[in-house]
């Protein structure tokens, strides 16, 4: 670990530990491919997380107890490129890739947070997993699936331009808008609530089995190019 890594993890009031690497086969290449891993704690007061990913997995928790991040790196080459910072009560994660995009170069990131923060993610390629966050959520990948599981938030956005979109809520949300050019997208609700769904797919079957009110303050706006589409009761 060099000294400006323990600088900015001390500036930060982050506890930083990295483990050693190891190496394994790169299917891919017929090379070796090393995981490396670092973890680090957030010990300032947080309200939001934005992650912006070239070739990441983006793993989101919520929860009660402090805020833990676990980057898990796979890569042939050099390592990719990972940088975090607080900008008041935002925590940023961000990876920048590997010089050599012709080999293995990916990283995970996992991150525990408090339930009620408001998450945005970009991501250029990676899938996204959100589990038990009860803050807005936007989700924008170019290739990668989304998934969340015991969803409680207001609002939920999330756009793929390549993968599937699966969306599980606890709480009936406000609002959820989801599109896709190709993949499907399901979306789950409690089903006490009746809900304002509109739904346009241009190639793909659409099954809508909530209770439907144009004038219900619960909306869901689901659009897909290539994918079917499906709405339904938790």
């Amino acid at each position: 670990m060099d000294a400006r890594t323990v600088a900015a993890a001390a500036a930060l009031g982050m506890a930083l530990v990295v483990p050693a690497g190891c190496a394994e086969a790169d299917t891919r290449t017929g090379g070796s491919t090393t995981t490396d891993q670092q973890s680090y704690e957030i010990t300032e007061p947080i309200d939001a997380l934005v992650v912006d990913a070239r070739a990441a997995t983006v793993i989101v928790e919520g929860g009660d107890g402090p805020l833990t991040v676990d980057e898990t790196y796979h890569f042939s080459d050099d390592r990719p490129a990972t940088s975090h910072r607080v900008d008041g009560s935002t925590l940023h994660l961000t990876d920048s890739g590997c010089r050599n995009d012709d080999v293995r170069c990916d990283v995970e990131f996992r991150v525990h947070l408090p339930a009620a923060a408001r998450t945005e993610i970009t991501s250029q390629a990676g899938a996204v997993r959100l589990t038990g966050l009860t803050g807005d959520v936007t989700v924008s990948t170019r290739a990668g699936a989304v998934e969340g599981r015991g969803l409680g938030a207001d609002e939920v956005s999330v756009e793929t331009q390549a993968g599937a979109a699966r969306l599980e809520f606890a709480r009936a949300p406000s609002t959820v808008r989801a599109s896709t050019e190709v993949g499907a997208v399901e979306v789950r609700v409690p089903g006490d609530t009746s809900y304002a769904v509109d739904v346009q797919t241009t190639v793909g079957r659409s099954d809508v089995s909530v209770q439907r009110d144009p004038s219900s303050a619960h909306r869901i706006q689901i659009r897909t190019s290539v994918g079917a589409v499906k709405v339904a009761a938790v």
